[in-house]
């Protein structure tokens, strides 16, 4: 009895091919379909997930330092849509800015005023714009001089929002809740917060969870949760202190230098910054501030330079020293007002920079002298000199760039490297291979047969014993 299989034909449900088959259950026309299904499938699937995650971060947002923050700024602009032109990167940059401006510890709790500022190149009070709360546009500055500089702006520089061009439905009102604002900001930012939420955690205010604590254990507290959540940090750990009758652990941190910030942000700016004007003046003063905090960490009573030039034992290097008669004050406000002004967009007079420091300063010697220290002393103080050695060629190029060294000096500095470049390249092209282990052997096949015996009678024969450095 001769069996007759059913054709039947079908779609593949993949690639919409026509097909015939003998298979009841057949979705695909080849395996190479199927494979491909369950490959997008998968990834539909994990984006799912993936947004799942996002939206379970962004519902965080209301109890997040960083978005309160954001929401602050957004309520004193007036309109979300200062945060214009934003993308995930951006947004990370944004919080890594805030983050560095606590990172100065010039906050003052008692006065709640702060030693610097987060300045807008465009003002984000402007009378025709609206400053954007964005990385290329804000910046650390001094807070006198943002507060002289006030709502004053530079045309072309920064980002803004024109006023004409807002609309009606992104304005936010001064006594709009926090919670309201970042439900429009969410709205606003759309696909560009999924992606940053996607990648990046957003977690709940350590100030905010000490509030609830002491709201939910200490019922006598006289204030209520809304009160206590916008109390400061330190003031909830001293609350919470005094009830568990503990000692506060506090670190009494210094400040960091004015100089150091503006060095910081010259850095990050250029970076950061789209190719242009701007850009290029916060390029010029990158050296000047570096020449400048390297002379003032070798002046006498000044403290905090270190991150621009250490000062290891053993090494003697002042690099640059001032003129007899130059009052060292003038030099300071000179260079901090021409580097708040550059930031802000202001057209740089590049010479009179220049020249103003050849006036005040001068190189004394552009090379370390190491004739002090040795391997012992240099890997007791193994991390300072690791930062001095990395510090060296930044500060070298500055003072040459700048012209503060003479022809001869500059020479001889050229003659060195040209002599230590000659000998790096000698000893690279070696090809050495280091060994993995004590037993591994040499790659240039030299063989003792056996260990060297020195001869005691030789009066050549010295001994030589390694220095060590003891830190008493």
């Amino acid at each position: 009895m001769r069996i007759y299989m059913v054709q039947r034909n079908k779609i593949c449900s993949y690639c919409d091919t026509a097909y015939v088959t003998t298979q009841y259950k057949s979705k695909y026309c080849t395996p190479a379909c199927r494979v491909a299904s369950n490959n997008a499938n998968a990834r539909n699937k994990k984006e799912s997930t993936r947004l799942s995650k996002a939206e379970k971060r962004i519902a965080r947002l209301p109890v997040s330092e960083h978005w309160l923050w954001l929401s602050r700024e957004v309520r004193r602009a007036g309109t979300v849509e200062c945060l214009q032109g934003h993308t995930p990167e951006t947004l990370t940059q944004l919080f890594e800015l805030y983050n560095y401006k606590h990172r100065t510890y010039a906050y003052n709790p008692e006065s709640r005023t702060s030693k610097f500022h987060t300045a807008h190149m465009s003002p984000v009070k402007g009378v025709h714009s609206v400053g954007c709360l964005h990385p290329h546009n804000l910046f650390i500055a001094p807070a006198l001089a943002n507060q002289v500089h006030s709502n004053k702006s530079y045309e072309g520089m920064g980002l803004s929002v024109s006023r004409a061009s807002l609309k009606q439905k992104w304005l936010i009102a001064d006594d709009t809740s926090d919670k309201d604002v970042l439900a429009k900001v969410v709205k606003y930012l759309g696909s560009v917060l999924v992606k940053y939420a996607d990648n990046n955690k957003i977690n709940t205010s350590p100030r905010l969870s000490q509030a609830l604590w002491i709201n939910n254990n200490i019922p006598d507290c006289g204030f209520t949760l809304n009160q206590l959540e916008k109390k400061g940090k330190r003031e909830l750990d001293k609350m919470r202190a005094t009830f568990e009758n503990k000692e506060l652990y506090e670190v009494d941190l210094s400040s960091k230098r004015s100089i150091v910030v503006a060095l910081d942000e010259s850095i990050r700016l250029t970076e950061q910054l789209p190719a242009g004007i701007h850009r290029d003046n916060i390029v010029f003063f990158t050296p000047v501030l570096r020449a400048v905090g390297a002379w003032l960490s070798r002046e006498p009573d000044q403290e905090g330079l270190s991150s621009v030039l250490e000062q290891p034992y053993g090494a003697m290097w002042a690099p640059l020293k001032l003129r007899e008669g130059m009052d060292a004050s003038k030099l300071r406000d000179f260079v901090s007002f021409q580097t708040f002004q550059a930031m802000q967009g202001n057209q740089v007079d590049k010479k009179l920079v220049l020249n103003t420091l050849r006036k005040y300063l001068f190189a004394t010697d552009i090379s370390p002298d190491y004739s002090r220290s040795n391997d012992s002393i240099q890997k007791w103080h193994g991390d300072q000199y690791e930062r001095f050695y990395k510090q060296v060629p930044m500060v070298q190029d500055a003072i040459i760039s700048l012209g503060l060294c003479t022809k001869l000096q500059e020479y001889e500095y050229l003659e060195e490297a040209k002599v230590a470049n000659a000998e790096l390249a000698t000893f690279e092209s070696f090809n050495y291979v280091c060994g993995t282990d004590e037993y591994d052997y040499s790659m240039l096949n030299i063989q003792i047969e056996d260990d060297y015996q020195p001869n005691p009678s030789n009066p050549n024969l010295r001994r030589f014993i390694e220095p060590i450095y003891a830190d008493f």
